[in-house]
C-alpha cells in the first residue's frame, strides 16, 4: 500500500465518522441507531470488517444487518 492509498483511506474514515457524528439522534433504541449507522457506512462503501471496526461489532454482526437491510429493502 502506498503512502498515498494509506492517506485516501484515512480520509475516507474520517469522513464517515463526521458523518456519523453530525447524523447521531438521541434515541433510547439502540439496535435501530447502529442499524442506520450501518446502513449509512455500507452506502459510503465501506466493507462489514471495516464497519465493524469502526462501531466495535463484529463483521458477522455487520454482515447480517446488512443483509437484513438488504432483504427489507427487496420486500418493499
Amino acid at each position: 500500500m502506498t503512502e498515498k492509498d494509506i492517506l485516501l483511506s484515512i480520509n475516507k474514515r474520517l469522513e464517515v465518522i463526521v458523518n456519523l457524528l453530525l447524523e447521531r439522534p438521541i434515541a433510547d433504541n439502540e439496535k435501530m441507531v447502529l442499524r442506520g449507522q450501518i446502513k449509512k457506512l455500507h452506502s459510503l462503501g465501506l466493507q462489514p470488517k471495516a464497519i465493524g471496526e469502526i462501531l466495535g461489532k463484529t463483521n458477522t454482526y455487520v454482515s447480517k444487518e446488512i443483509t437484513g437491510l438488504k432483504k427489507g429493502k427487496m420486500k418493499k
